[in-house]
């Protein structure tokens, strides 16, 4: 079994505390003490300190490993600004990456969009490197 530095502890009255084992009390995050809890939030919190914990072991290992050199602005160079993401059952909204809000072209929200339409909205808005304004065909 992997090792977990949280776990679950039951109190006398039937709630439950997330124990941080690394320190051997409850667990604290953002300065709330996580104790007194029903199960099913306790379990949840465990579940999430687990894999952020998880997360940040992986990113330390990662900052020990050398960086191969590259272009100073390869990692803007390689992220696109636009993309999509899944609004409701079949429609999608087309959302600026920089500020997560969803695209306004000409007063109109790029929401509800289908799959396709979405995609190919992203590919044009991407394609403009000037940074110019979006133009309809």
């Amino acid at each position: 079994m992997p090792y977990k530095r949280y776990g679950l502890e039951e109190n006398s009255d039937g709630t439950w505390r997330v124990i941080d084992y690394r320190e051997g009390k409850a667990a604290e995050t953002d300065g709330a003490v996580l104790d007194r809890l029903p199960h099913d939030t306790a379990s949840n919190l465990e579940f999430i300190l687990n894999a952020q914990d998880k997360g940040m072991e992986k990113r330390r290992g990662k900052r020990t490993a050398k960086a191969s050199p590259q272009h100073p602005k390869e990692h803007l160079m390689a992220t696109a600004r636009y993309r999509h993401r899944k609004n409701l059952n079949i429609y999608w909204t087309v959302v600026d990456a920089v500020t997560g809000q969803a695209v306004v072209i000409d007063g109109v929200v790029m929401d509800m969009l289908t799959e396709e339409d979405a995609e190919e909205l992203v590919e044009r808005l991407n394609r403009d490197e000037q940074g110019k304004p979006f133009s309809r065909p």
